[in-house]
């Protein structure tokens, strides 16, 4: 009886209770939403310099299905691997952040923030930041990350047990794979020529452009 009422007492707190558990979202949902929300408002630079390629719309409109279509899959996959309670939306809080950042720096024309030299650009970055319009930075942060947030962190997500979370983050994983391996193997060949001609375009793809830095750390 003893044992019983320490586990209601101090974990009680930390369980939804059965009606909240309906009523809770799965975990995928917010791996899908924010990973839609991050490609298609994270990625304003990106869309703008596409629209002005000089070809014809649906040419245009293929390639930027494949963009988006092949970053959402790859975010969907990174959060997949990171959907674990706290961590969920503590790493969609964090790509949010990043996403609106990165989108103030490339909309004025400047450079991304590069994890490989973040202790060298920081002062830089904050300078870029002090030159925009205040009003300007400050919508894009709110619109882009702060608004956003607030919704992930208010959202019930539905608690899954370990022996179910692992297979199902193991399965959310695959479909991503074989979703970013489907695009790809389908637009290769309008992605490819555009990709070689202006390596630039990976350094416009939020947040991936400042993820894919840390490897030169």
């Amino acid at each position: 009886m003893a044992l019983r009422l320490f586990h209601v007492t101090e974990f009680a707190h930390t369980m939804l209770s059965p009606a909240e558990q309906r009523d809770a979202r799965h975990p995928s949902l917010l791996i899908l939403l924010a990973s839609l929300w991050l490609v298609l408002a994270g990625n304003l630079p990106l869309w703008r310099e596409l629209a002005r390629l000089p070809m014809d719309a649906d040419s245009l409109m293929w390639i930027a299905l494949c963009f988006a279509l092949i970053t959402a899959a790859a975010l969907g996959l990174l959060l997949s691997l990171l959907n674990w309670p706290w961590v969920l939306k503590l790493s969609v809080t964090l790509l949010l952040w990043l996403a609106a950042l990165n989108t103030v720096l490339l909309w004025a024309g400047h450079a991304y923030l590069s994890a490989a030299a973040v202790p060298q650009v920081l002062p830089a970055v904050l300078a870029q930041l002090r030159s925009l319009p205040l009003w300007q930075t400050a919508l894009t942060f709110l619109v882009l990350a702060a608004l956003p947030m607030v919704w992930v962190w208010r959202l019930s997500l539905r608690r899954v047990a370990l022996p179910m979370r692992l297979p199902q983050n193991l399965l959310l994983a695959l479909l991503f794979t074989c979703l970013l391996a489907a695009v790809w193997l389908a637009g290769r060949d309008a992605l490819l020529p555009l990709l070689q001609d202006q390596p630039r375009w990976l350094e416009l793809l939020s947040p991936f452009n400042t993820l894919l830095s840390l490897r030169h750390a």
